[in-house]
């Protein structure tokens, strides 16, 4: 709490239905793009060709819909997540205040832990070169935009889509369970 990482703040409390509802939004949003992305009356429907597919962002947003649930489970607490490495702090407050304390399986944490890890691996990104890259200044946007398009385009040639199906089928079963299980949990916490 020290290096402003996280906060007692228990007036945060208030974001946790903004945070549930961004959590549900985010898996609704990771529904839709893997509809998009199987489903070819839905893409034809849309103006998208057939071939087209979105499973990089359907793992994305599931993943981003873990991480709002964690965040309101974390308000409810009246912990206030920092803006510096948010997401290994909020996996770490998972642990410290859900785990030890029994309050969620260590199974749903570590469905947190391989959700956040596939986003990582899929953008063949460490979590180290992750934070480099959220500390790039202005005048090196350029090369980042770079390095993303090459990572985009390793992505999109190096998977088969069989396989990012499969990711993203999994992500989504893995943010439904977490997002169900941490609104029960939130509901009990008084």
């Amino acid at each position: 709490m020290r290096e402003g990482l996280l906060a007692k703040a228990p007036s945060h409390s208030r974001f946790v239905p903004f945070y549930l509802n961004n959590a549900r939004m985010s898996f609704l949003v990771a529904q839709h793009l893997h509809s998009l992305s199987v489903d070819d009356s839905i893409k034809k429907n849309s103006g998208f060709p057939a071939e087209f597919e979105c499973f990089l962002w359907v793992v994305v947003t599931a993943y981003y819909g873990m991480f709002y649930a964690a965040n309101a489970a974390l308000a409810k607490l009246g912990l206030k997540v920092g803006e510096k490495i948010a997401h290994k702090v909020v996996q770490d407050c998972l642990l410290v205040y859900f785990i030890k304390n029994t309050r969620i399986a260590k199974s749903l944490l570590d469905a947190y832990k391989d959700a956040k890890g596939e986003v990582l691996a899929m953008m063949r990104l460490s979590e180290e070169e992750l934070l480099k890259e959220f500390q790039v200044k202005a005048h090196d946007l350029v090369a980042t935009f770079s390095y993303q398009r090459k990572s985009r385009g390793e992505f999109q040639y190096d998977i088969t889509t069989k396989a990012k199906e499969n990711v993203a089928r999994l992500s989504l079963e893995r943010s439904s369970a977490f997002i169900r299980e941490l609104s029960s949990v939130i509901d009990k916490i008084k």
